[in-house]
């Protein structure tokens, strides 16, 4: 059955409406207002220079105590590589306003969408290696790279940490489509293959799921390039196309009502937030591990002992009862990897779950 493409101006108003976090999505997060500066000291001075020839102290020691008495004195800015509305963009501005907190300046939050991410993690490249602009991304930053259209991965920046963890990617659909169950879905898809939807965005990690789904459960769904999550929720509503995977949160008021229902977790454990979303491995088939992680990083070339600062207050924003509060109550993991182990976190589950599919989401995304 041929489906009308949802209209752009209805995407643009649910993008808006979950920007300002009312109705669809969390509550909306506000800046932190600290005055700028605050707990910064004067640099050493020359006199500890000498001491440190005479035994006293060490260069490196004295080095880092300049860069921490002098960083942060102003903004820190957060690229999100992003339009407004989804999920990324509310963590995103959540972890600023904690972050604010913890090293005593205004965090902002400034969306720079194109490129498939890579117009914002260039802006940070770009950017003065002072660690004043930050940019956060997920497996969404490997994209680009893996169709060869960009040299920018993860690897180029210097790592901060990695603060939060989404395991509440499932599969979504209409409840009015009838289906019972996810064994129930990828059964009828069999029966009539090409002819039930998969809605996603093309050149996002959101496509290669449907080829794991399809390749993993020999399903048949018919890729349909529809959007954004906003434009995605968009047509699930209306039933312009059949289903799609969306963090649990940023659905959460439609599967209340029960207009949604979510068929299965995309993940590789169960979630005990989620305790009534069945995993595939329930119904016999292969689990599928499409969890998100946000990682934020810094120009390269950023001092170490500012991107040390930058770390330890990530960590603290962690630690944070009412952070962590907050993300729970969207469904979120808390957990903190700092640095170097962060981004081998990154680059290692990459491998595991886009890599395999590599070769047909060239085929696909080409055509």
């Amino acid at each position: 059955m041929k489906k009308k493409i949802v209209a752009v101006t209805l995407a643009a108003a649910m993008a808006i409406s979950m920007a300002g976090c009312a109705g669809n999505g969390p509550a909306k997060a506000t800046s932190a207002e600290t005055a700028a500066g605050t707990g910064a000291g004067e640099k050493a001075d020359p006199a500890s220079e000498n001491k440190e020839a005479e035994g006293t102290g060490s260069p490196k020691e004295e080095g880092g105590t300049a860069a921490r008495a002098d960083f942060p004195k102003k903004p820190i800015q957060i690229i999100c590589p992003v339009k407004a509305g989804g999920d990324t963009d509310y963590n995103t501005r959540v972890i600023a306003q904690y972050l604010s907190k913890y090293l005593g300046v205004n965090v902002v939050v400034t969306n720079v969408e194109g490129g498939a991410t890579i117009l914002g993690m260039q802006q940070v490249l770009d950017s003065e290696p002072d660690g004043y602009t930050m940019v956060i991304n997920g497996l969404d930053a490997y994209i680009p790279n893996m169709m060869g259209t960009t040299d920018i991965v993860i690897d180029s920046f210097k790592t901060v940490g990695i603060p939060l963890f989404d395991n509440t990617t499932v599969l979504v659909a209409n409840k009015a489509s009838g289906y019972e169950d996810i064994k129930d879905l990828v059964e009828r898809t069999q029966a009539a293959p090409g002819t039930i939807e998969y809605g996603m965005k093309i050149g996002a990690a959101n496509q290669v799921y449907g080829i794991a789904m399809n390749t993993e459960w020999d399903a048949k769904f018919k890729p349909m390039d529809v959007g954004n999550n906003a434009a995605k929720m968009t047509a699930l509503l209306g039933q312009q196309t059949d289903t799609a995977v969306l963090a649990y949160a940023l659905a959460k008021d439609y599967f209340a009502t029960g207009e949604f229902q979510a068929l299965c977790l995309l993940g590789s454990e169960k979630n005990e937030l989620l305790s009534d979303v069945p995993l595939p491995s329930e119904y016999g088939l292969k689990d599928i591990d499409c969890s998100k992680w946000f990682w934020l990083g810094v120009h390269p070339d950023t001092p170490d002992e500012i991107v040390d600062i930058l770390s330890d207050a990530l960590e603290q924003v962690t630690k944070d009862q009412d952070f962590v509060k907050t993300m729970e109550e969207n469904y979120l993991t808390v957990k903190y990897i700092a640095k170097k182990d962060a981004q081998e976190y990154a680059d290692k589950f990459y491998e595991e779950t886009l890599v395999p599919y590599k070769d047909e989401f060239l085929a696909t995304s080409s055509k």
